[in-house]
């Protein structure tokens, strides 16, 4: 997913004398043909930096710093821009890369994510090579261990990430949610469309991620992931800029080239693995982190259930179930499960069934259809279904999926 980045870019550099603590940086650097102009002032407390975009015009201007006692970041527009415009997040997140607070003019149009994503990696490499970010931390755990910092919805690659809005390292874990998947070439082979992750909360609001693994069918996206983040809790929401009663999710249609995804050298997909997360900020909530990790199974076991009912016709209940069979179900908040159910032609094995994939949760525990079959088409009797008052009926379940809290 990555740009082509010409290596012929210019640096020159110019210092000022040791004891005024003022050290300046410039170059240039070309992206897809677009120029990119790179300004670093650097103070005994502060950084101050520009980027141009094929032109010397300042554009908006952020200021950012830690407030306390929370020590989250803060960022205030001084010219010209808003919070979701091109550089607050950028802004953001030099703070937490430097540890001082940072004042970023920029003039990157607000619609080229992957432009920004470039500059930005472009600027953190610089301030890396002349040592102005905090040192890393060594053996950090899975919980401990520095992510990319994202706006809005992130694809984690150990320390890496690929979002539509920008990629970049931050020192601090994703914040509001994550969903790690285990076997995710299940998804193809079991032709899985669409996975709702559970709900978190953030900023007083419930929310949701919901992955098209193989792309949104609806809107006619192919060889791309599809990412959405959905807000649940409809009743307490207000007028928002972006989350509304007509509009539910925001997210990306094509999010990041399959190709690009599986491909080993990426780093995207670890041993059939991935982590997918999002940050949601609204006004200055930042929520502890929560997850969940989805597991897909690659050979699926397969369990058959048969029930035959005796004396149909007396049968005067509106419904009736079965005895309790035993599946070796594994134990999840949502299981995921393909599931056949099946009326046996007991004269001609001409049976006529229903195959689904569905996913079980508390709230959503029956899978089935309530158009099943026509009772007079049942009760023929050349047909075989009902036979001497007695029919029989199967239910094969495979569970190809399993969710749980992650830990």
């Amino acid at each position: 997913m990555g740009s082509r980045v010409n290596e012929g870019s210019s640096t020159s550099t110019c210092r000022a004398d040791e004891e005024e603590g003022v050290q300046v940086t410039c170059f240039s650097h070309v992206v897809d043909d677009v120029l990119l102009h790179f300004q670093i002032i650097r103070l005994h407390k502060q950084i101050y930096a520009w980027i141009g975009c094929n032109s010397a015009k300042l554009g908006h201007l952020y200021a950012a710093a830690t407030t306390r006692p929370s020590n989250t970041v803060s960022v205030t527009s001084i010219l010209g821009g808003t919070s979701d415009n091109t550089g607050s997040g950028i802004a953001r997140r030099l703070v937490l890369k430097t540890g001082v607070n940072v004042v970023l003019a920029c003039n990157i149009p607000k619609n080229c994510p992957m432009l920004e994503a470039a500059a930005e990696k472009k600027l953190i490499e610089k301030l890396i090579c002349l040592g102005y970010t905090k040192p890393k931390s060594e053996g950090c755990s899975f919980s401990q261990q520095r992510f990319v910092e994202m706006a809005f919805l992130g694809v984690f690659v150990g320390r890496s990430v690929v979002t539509g809005i920008l990629r970049s390292l931050s020192d601090a874990s994703p914040t509001h949610y994550i969903v790690k998947i285990q076997s995710f070439s299940s998804f193809s082979k079991n032709s899985v469309k669409r996975y709702d992750t559970g709900e978190f909360e953030a900023g007083g609001y419930k929310w949701k991620l919901v992955l098209y693994p193989s792309g949104n069918q609806s809107k006619n996206v192919k060889d791309h992931i599809s990412l959405y983040l959905a807000i649940v809790d409809t009743n307490t929401m207000g007028k928002g800029r972006c989350f509304h009663g007509m509009k539910l999710e925001h997210g990306y249609d094509q999010f990041v080239p399959l190709k690009s995804f599986n491909d080993a050298s990426g780093g995207y997909l670890v041993e059939d693995t991935c982590v997918f997360g999002a940050e949601v900020f609204v006004c200055k909530e930042r929520a502890s982190s929560k997850g969940e990790c989805l597991s897909m199974i690659k050979e699926p076991v397969s369990f058959k259930h048969s029930w035959r009912i005796e004396n149909f016709s007396k049968l005067d209940s509106e419904f009736y179930d079965s005895t309790p069979f035993i599946s070796a179900l594994p134990r999840g908040k949502k299981i995921c499960a393909e599931c056949t159910l099946r009326i046996i032609d007991q004269m001609h094995a001409k049976h006529h069934s229903c195959k689904a994939t569905f996913w079980f949760t508390a709230s959503n525990q029956e899978c089935g259809s309530a158009r099943f079959i026509s009772v007079s088409y049942f009760g023929r009797s050349n047909v075989g279904f009902l036979a001497k008052d007695a029919c029989l009926v199967e239910a094969e379940v495979s569970v190809i999926g399993v969710t749980n809290s992650l830990s």
